[in-house]
């Protein structure tokens, strides 16, 4: 499928995503088109071989909300709490980059706007989830 395809002189070839995805850097993202609560995202991103999106910059953080029509409805991240906010990747969440978000023993990460919010993980929300692209080279 080649919906969505970028090349860049840094780098022979294209990147490209599957249909209904959208290349933006280095990454795939899929904006769901359903609502469920943040387990139910991370397992339909897990049977799509990706993850809910792990915010690595304010960049990043802009381009969620434009694809998910501005930020006035919240999205789920891969941010979840048990008494420490943690990506889905493991990886620790850096509150210099990011912004602080409460602390609380049991929650889940949203982005609303440019904020990112915390809410009981059985709330219902779209998510988003991301992948690599496919590399074709030349």
């Amino acid at each position: 499928c080649l919906l969505v395809l970028s090349s860049s002189s840094a780098s022979a070839g294209c990147k490209l995503c599957p249909q209904d995805w959208q290349l933006h850097g280095e990454r795939c993202y899929r904006l769901s088109k359903e609502k469920g609560n943040w387990t139910q995202g991370k397992k339909d991103c897990e049977n799509l071989e990706s993850q809910l999106v792990v915010l690595r910059d304010k960049k990043e953080k802009e381009y969620i909300k434009n694809i998910t029509g501005g930020g006035t409805q919240p999205v789920w991240i891969g941010l979840s709490s048990h008494k420490k906010w943690r990506w889905v990747d493991n990886t620790s969440f850096d509150t210099t980059t990011l912004g602080t978000l409460q602390e609380v023993d049991e929650g889940c990460g949203t982005l609303k706007d440019e904020a990112l919010e915390v809410d009981i993980c059985d709330g219902e929300h779209q998510w988003v989830c991301q992948k690599d692209p496919f590399q074709l080279s030349p």
